[in-house]
Parts: structure tokens; sequence; C-alpha cells
């Protein structure tokens, strides 16, 4: 969830700047930067659906070693509300990746070298 919230504030924050420095000469360079920060954004967002699956699937599965008990034997709702709360969680991440790969490739047309034709 902190993950998500952070993920939500920079994407509100940087949309906001790039907004603002869009016509200035200085936005390429600027724009790598975004960039490297949209793809440590994407690495937290994915690590933080996989701490959150891996804790899912102990309270679904329980774990006989250390003795934790199965929870959503007694707790369906909770269960299923984790499992739809991942689900849109890692749609919400693949769709910021999509983003990102657009990103990088407006800025690869940017760059690209021209034919001479």
């Amino acid at each position: 969830m902190v993950a998500n919230i952070a993920a939500s504030a920079y994407a509100t924050i940087s949309t906001l700047v790039v907004l603002a420095t869009r016509s200035r000469s200085a936005a390429t360079g600027f724009a790598q930067t975004i960039i490297v920060f949209d793809v440590t954004i994407v690495g937290l967002l994915f690590s933080a659906n996989g701490s959150a699956l891996a804790v899912g699937i102990i309270g679904y599965k329980g774990n006989s070693h250390l003795q934790w008990n199965r929870v959503c034997n007694f707790f369906d709702s909770f269960c299923d509300r984790i499992a739809i709360s991942i689900v849109l969680s890692l749609v919400a991440s693949f769709a910021f990746i999509g983003l990102v790969a657009l990103a990088v490739l407006s800025l690869q047309k940017r760059f690209a070298p021209r034919s001479s034709n």
C-alpha cells in the first residue's frame, strides 16, 4: 500500500513537472531523468506486489513449519479483498510500465537519426 501511494504521488508530481517544463529546451535531459525515476518506481511497484502476494499465500495456505494456521478459513471476505487488491495493483503496475515504455519510445523518436532520403 505504501508503494502504491508513493507511486501515485510520484506520478502526479512528475506529470505536473513535465507539463511545466514541456516547452523548454532543457526538457530532453530532464525527460531522461524522469524515465530513470519511472523505472525505479516500476521496480518498487512490482517488488511490493510480490511481497503482498507472498504474505497473501501464507494467509491462504498457512505455514506448518512456523505453526501459522490458515487465515482464509476464518476470514473469507478478507482473503477475497486481498486477492482483488493484489490483482488490481498488478494491473496498475503493468499500466505504469506501459506508460514508461511509451515515454521511452517517444524519447527515442526524438533522438533517432533521420534518414537523408
